[in-house]
């Protein structure tokens, strides 16, 4: 009888080129959970090639599979569909380490003892830039001023950023020409002190550092590398396919270069990015003159949804809400009792983009991290689906941090999904709840309501920094967020809208089953089930039976995608 490590053994022959295949691998003495809705449940299931060929008891998949069927006994182990991985940006976190580990910094000394080693470490023509810090996640709850960068950087242009918001040092200041005097962006804020100086917080304004952000170029074969190795990591957690959220031409043309050659690991549903602060006119355009559409490419490499960005971000203090933020916003580094946020495109250039999707055949989305951005985009489809019900387009809301009973009721009716990311409730929670007040983080990622309000929510992180599953920004390993979706728990201990807790079975299948629906794969994978393609992962615990804190702690024993083994690591 063959264990999981002689498994190991008999894949790897079966993806051995030239080697012919047996007609079935059974792998029996299991605890399967397949997420089927006809069989929950299983012992046992055989693969032929890249498919499962049955499922069920140990005896019907023996005999399903024929006599000459290679064996492998489980062992009573758990094995888990191929986890999805809803939200991330794989290239950019893996480009994040290209020079080196990036440490996990919670304090402003951690930061600064970055930026020394940096100094040391780095040419004296770049930029010294620190990326992805969140005052939510630093012991001081706000972020360092240029005087705390100067302490470290020798004279060196030095910067500190998230994407929306910048801490310049005064070097890099005086490069970008930023000065008292400089008048206000009309998107975004210079943040000044009491006698009208800069204190090298900039939110929002890109136009002003766009260039610094983009000082190391950023070549092609650099895409490739990123991909390639973070495919690998992705594929350690059990990650068997992924949702990469913002692509352009050169993306799509890497993806599918590696398709070609045979060096993908991870199945990929690709997001097309696009810019939508011009005319209604332009963004119509630049729609049209797109030679795909969603659905283009193959089990691989798939193009996903169009995707724009309507407003800032909930750990800077730039989303778009429906009411102020009021006067708890001190992290942010500045207080302004009226300030609803950042809001990028004209409310027409969102309608007309959807609109436009919904005409071409495309998939939609948009970043909205605050609830006055998620009600515009729901207008938007709206009024999209007045022209013709959008609900085949599955439509779908990134982030959607604040989903009301409202939003979540007209998000029902015309079935959009949402891609949501828990891994903010657990990192940031303990500090936003400050800031929000106990009645909006009632709505802050609510899954409850939103499962119990008939919402199907895809499971991801927008991991965007780091290799490390745990302690990326943000944490991508699957089962430490399911495990969040099921406590409710922050990075403090303590629990969050316990009433929002969802189940096992309903966590798994945000990172399963749901996923694989919201590319419009649901027939292909996302579960344990004849005639599927045979990604599985079999895993270290009992998940739905395991004490519910070990849930976190869950490893990969084996991971398999296209009847193949991708990671093992095994007894």
């Amino acid at each position: 009888m063959l264990d999981v490590k002689h498994a190991f053994l008999i894949l790897c022959v079966l993806a051995s080129p030239g080697v012919a295949a047996p007609a079935a691998t059974v792998f029996f003495n299991g605890n399967v959970i397949t997420l089927s809705a006809a069989r929950p449940h299983a012992r046992a299931f055989a693969v032929e090639g890249n498919r499962f060929l049955a499922v069920g008891s140990d005896e019907e998949v023996l005999r399903a599979a024929g006599k000459d069927a290679r064996r492998v006994d489980l062992k009573g182990r758990t094995v888990v569909p191929g986890l999805i991985e809803s939200h991330a940006h794989p290239v950019g976190a893996a480009l994040s380490e290209q020079d080196g580990p990036v440490p996990v910094m919670k304090s402003i000394p951690e930061i600064q003892a970055y930026i020394r080693e940096l100094v040391r470490r780095l040419p004296p023509e770049r930029v010294i830039f620190v990326p992805k810090i969140y005052p939510s996640r630093l012991a001081e709850r706000r972020y360092p001023d240029r005087y705390e960068l100067d302490a470290v950087s020798g004279g060196r242009l030095a910067m500190t950023d998230n994407g929306y918001a910048s801490v310049l040092n005064s070097a890099l200041l005086a490069k970008a020409g930023i000065t008292r005097d400089t008048p206000q962006p009309k998107n975004g804020k210079i943040i000044k002190d009491a006698g009208g100086e800069p204190t090298g917080l900039i939110l929002g304004a890109p136009q002003l550092l766009g260039k610094f952000r983009a000082s190391r170029p950023r070549t092609y074969e650099d895409i490739l590398w990123a991909i390639e190795s973070m495919q690998k990591a992705y594929n350690a957690v059990g990650i068997t396919s992924v949702h990469d959220r913002s692509q352009g031409p050169e993306g799509f043309r890497a993806y599918q270069q590696l398709r070609r050659e045979g060096k993908l690991t991870v199945r990929n549903s690709v997001t097309y990015s696009i810019s939508t602060t011009g005319t209604v006119q332009e963004v119509r355009e630049a729609m049209t003159r797109l030679p795909f559409v969603t659905g283009f490419g193959d089990e691989w490499v798939r193009v996903g949804p169009i995707k724009t960005v309507i407003d800032g971000g909930i750990l800077i203090g730039t989303a778009f809400m429906r009411e102020p933020w009021g006067e708890k916003t001190q992290i942010y580094g500045y207080v302004d009792p009226d300030y609803r946020g950042v809001l990028n495109p004209p409310r027409e250039n969102i309608i007309e983009m959807a609109r436009t999707a919904n005409r071409l055949g495309w998939q939609m989305t948009a970043h909205t991290a605050g609830g006055g951005a998620s009600d515009l985009l729901l207008d938007a489809y709206e009024a999209a689906d007045r022209d013709r019900p959008i609900r085949e387009r599955r439509f779908h809301v990134t982030h959607g941090n604040f989903p009301n009973q409202a939003s979540i009721e007209r998000s029902r009716k015309l079935g959009v999904a949402w891609d949501c990311q828990i891994a903010w409730h657990y990192c940031d929670g303990p500090a936003l709840k400050d800031v929000f007040g106990a009645e909006r983080m009632k709505h802050f990622l609510p899954f409850r309501s939103m499962i119990d309000g008939g919402l199907l929510i895809a499971g991801g992180s927008d991991h965007m920094i780091r290799f490390d599953p745990r302690h990326a920004i943000n944490p991508y390993h699957p089962f430490f967020g399911m495990w969040m979706a099921i406590t409710r728990r922050g990075a403090d201990g303590s629990v969050l809208t316990p009433e929002q807790r969802i189940t096992r079975m309903e966590a798994l299948r945000m990172w399963t089953i749901n996923g694989a629906w919201l590319s419009f794969e649901e027939h292909l994978k996302g579960s344990i089930e004849p005639g599927k393609l045979a990604d599985f992962a079999v895993i270290s615990k009992d998940y739905l039976n395991c004490p519910e804190d070990e849930i976190k702690d869950i490893e990969p024993l084996l991971t398999v995608v296209d009847g193949r083994v991708v990671f093992g690591k095994l007894d």
